[in-house]
Parts: C-alpha cells; sequence; structure tokens
C-alpha cells in the first residue's frame, strides 16, 4: 500500500525519563528511550533540528530537542517550545466540524448550497462537506495565484486583517475540477469549511478553538495566528538560510494555527479517548481512500509494516509544512501511542514510513517495536 507521497503525513518523538518533564511521566517500554535516542541521534546527523516528542495515554517516553531555533546569535531548541502546526491546522478544523456533525447541525453530504446559499463558489450545488474534508471539491487552488520573486504564492503575501473574506473571494473564483472526481490537496477545501462553520455557529474559527478545544482540554498555547508574531523557531534552508516568509495569518484555518507539541498531544490522546468526537465520527475520520491515496477526512490513514514488528501498524498521519517549519503529528489508534516532531529545517526529508525508511519510520520502529538492543544512546544536544 503506498499512500499519496506528498500528502502522507508524519509525527514521531519520544525522551529518556530523565528528560521528560512533569507528573506525567513514567517509564517507557523497556529499551524504548535508548532506541529513540539513536534515531535522533542518527537524524541529527543528517541535518534534524526541532522537537520530537512520543507518548501514550498516561505517559511520556521521550521528549527532547535538538539543534538550533536561530543563528548569530546562536539559540539552541528547547522542549516546550510554541511552533506553527502548519497543516496540522487541517486536522483540528475537521475535528470542530465533526463536533458538529455528532451534535446533528451538519452532515457530511450535505451541500455548501444547502448550507451555505450566500458562499456563490462554482458548482456549490455539487460540492459536499466530505469533499471539503477530502480535498476533493474542485474549488479554486491557491497554488494558481501568482509567485512573488522570492517563490511564494502571492496567495499567502495577502495584506489584512480581516484575512477571512479575501481568502473565500478568492476560493469562489474559477473552478479546478468537478467535485468528488480530483485529489487535489489545497487550502481553500479547508478555508471554505472554516466558513461554513463561521455561518453555523456564529462563531469565529478562534472562537471555536477556544471554546471547543482549548478551555476543555487545557491546552494553554493553542491560538489562530491573526497577524500577530512572537519569538520561534527561524526556518533555515541547507544552507542554513533564513527561508522566504509567506504571512502566517493568511493561511487561517488551513495552516495557521500554533502551540506547543504538548498541546498537540492532548488533542491526540483526547481523540484517542473520546472527548472530542464521537467513535463513528473518529472512524469516518481515520478511514483512508486508497483511491485517493489513503486520505481520510483531515488525515491521512493506511496501514504500513514497520520494521520489528510482527504485523503491519495501523497509522493516522497529518504532515504540516508552513513558512519551511515541518510538522509530523502520528497517531497509532490501537496502541494509543502518539508521535509529534517539528523542525525549523525546512529541507529536511523525514522520509516516508510506508517506505520502510527515513526518520518517520525509525521513530516509529524505536517506539512501537521489538529490536535488538544495542549500545545505550547518548542523546545529542
Amino acid at each position: 500500500m503506498t499512500p499519496n507521497r506528498r500528502f502522507v503525513l508524519t509525527a514521531l518523538a519520544a525522551t529518556l525519563p530523565s528528560l521528560v518533564c512533569g507528573p506525567a511521566a513514567a517509564a517507557a517500554p523497556p529499551g524504548t528511550p535508548a532506541r529513540l535516542g539513536q534515531a535522533v541521534n542518527a537524524a541529527q546527523a543528517q541535518g534534524f533540528a526541532g522537537e520530537v516528542l512520543v507518548a501514550d495515554a498516561d505517559s511520556v517516553w521521550f521528549e527532547h530537542a535538538v539543534g538550533l531555533a536561530r543563528r548569530q546569535p546562536d539559540v539552541a531548541h528547547k522542549t516546550g517550545a510554541v511552533w506553527r502546526w502548519g497543516s496540522v491546522s487541517k486536522q483540528v478544523t475537521v475535528t470542530m466540524a465533526m463536533q458538529l456533525v455528532d451534535a446533528g447541525q451538519l452532515k457530511l453530504d450535505d451541500t455548501l448550497a444547502e448550507r451555505w446559499p450566500a458562499f456563490q463558489a462554482p458548482n456549490a450545488a455539487q460540492i459536499t462537506v466530505r469533499h471539503l474534508m477530502q480535498h476533493l471539491s474542485g474549488l479554486a487552488h491557491p497554488d494558481n495565484s501568482p509567485r512573488d520573486p522570492d517563490g511564494v504564492w502571492s496567495f499567502y503575501r495577502r495584506k489584512g486583517p480581516p484575512w477571512q473574506p479575501d481568502a473565500l473571494r478568492f476560493c469562489a473564483g474559477p473552478a479546478t475540477a468537478v467535485p468528488g472526481e480530483r485529489f487535489y490537496y489545497g487550502d481553500c477545501d479547508t478555508l471554505v469549511l472554516a466558513g461554513l462553520l463561521e455561518h453555523l455557529t456564529g462563531q469565529t474559527i478562534p472562537q471555536l478553538m477556544q471554546q471547543r478545544l482549548a478551555q476543555p482540554l487545557k491546552l494553554r498555547s493553542l491560538r489562530l495566528n491573526e497577524g500577530r508574531t512572537r519569538a520561534m523557531a527561524v526556518a533555515m534552508d541547507a544552507r542554513r538560510q533564513p527561508v522566504p516568509q509567506p504571512v502566517m495569518a493568511t493561511y487561517g484555518a488551513g495552516g495557521a494555527m500554533e502551540g506547543t507539541a504538548r498541546d498537540l498531544l492532548a488533542f491526540n490522546r483526547a481523540l484517542l479517548a473520546g472527548r472530542l468526537v464521537s467513535a463513528a465520527s473518529r472512524q469516518a475520520m481515520w478511514t483512508g481512500e486508497p483511491k485517493w491515496g489513503y486520505a481520510g477526512l483531515g488525515v491521512w490513514a493506511f496501514t504500513a509494516p514497520i520494521a520489528g514488528c510482527a504485523e503491519p501498524v495501523e497509522l493516522v498521519e497529518r504532515r504540516g509544512y508552513v513558512g519551511g517549519i515541518q510538522a509530523r503529528n502520528i497517531i497509532v489508534p490501537a496502541r494509543g501511542v502518539s508521535v509529534v516532531m517539528f523542525s525549523n529545517q525546512a529541507d529536511f526529508d523525514f522520509g516516508e514510513i510506508w517506505q520502510g525508511k527515513g526518520f518517520s519510520h525509525d521513530v516509529l520502529a524505536a517506539a512501537l517495536c521489538t529490536a535488538a538492543e544495542g549500545p545505550a544512546a547518548t542523546l545529542p544536544r
């Protein structure tokens, strides 16, 4: 099985007991921290810099940060930093939409024309909520906007606020495909889904994030970038030069959420525990469609062989990339394990899990599978 290479998403992390912070820390399965340390050592030697977190439902197994967050002056990465979540934001937005499905306020097969007549996009009478969640809408695509001289699409250099109205006007432009006939990954699907949520609830996306996620889950760092800046890791390319930056707020509900690895872990745990959506909604989200590269609703869901595991492992993966910051969020439903990774190395290759190689695969193998013990790892600095 080979999920779509570009969009099958990954996330990995862990930490030796001595480095795990907080009262929830507990011993990981024997040998797991050492194997995770070896995997991070190897990745850092290949250019990885960032944060790695691996945990189950009750305890953090491994949590560590390596490399530089900024240069000149050099500032090292530290655990607990706020990161751009990038397209992990889509997973969050879909979850909030599924809460409306659970409440009977929305159906996956409802069309835009039925539920939001004021949004006058081509084919609105055929575009369903499911299409928006699975990138099958055929809406206009930001990648079709002109590129600025440094390569950033002009859609992501828009001026504001407000940001959403201008985005929706663009997304209501010429269609790129007939709804349901072509997978085309892009931000307009989620931006329009967010607009629909605001229309149905009378609340803004930041308000919904606070009421439905941050407050009940006690997420202290989660927020939507609405144009304000705060000190975070600087994205760097392979030459260690800063990456040209878009206007982060223009990504909206499709890519502008920010928070810590711990808050993303709390979100994963709540999904696994059934605290955010029903079991039926979670199953719908986490069912990957082979025809569309194993895309589920807001995530990719697939089964992959992992080195050292006796049987293939079912995975739910969400990947993010915005302004050179990479995010990986992986849930292992059968084990209740979450792997979260962030990096400010824009060119670092996490690999593809289904190919059985690369950093993402190696972290999963270290966290989930029995392997011959090597020498104890010295954690990278």
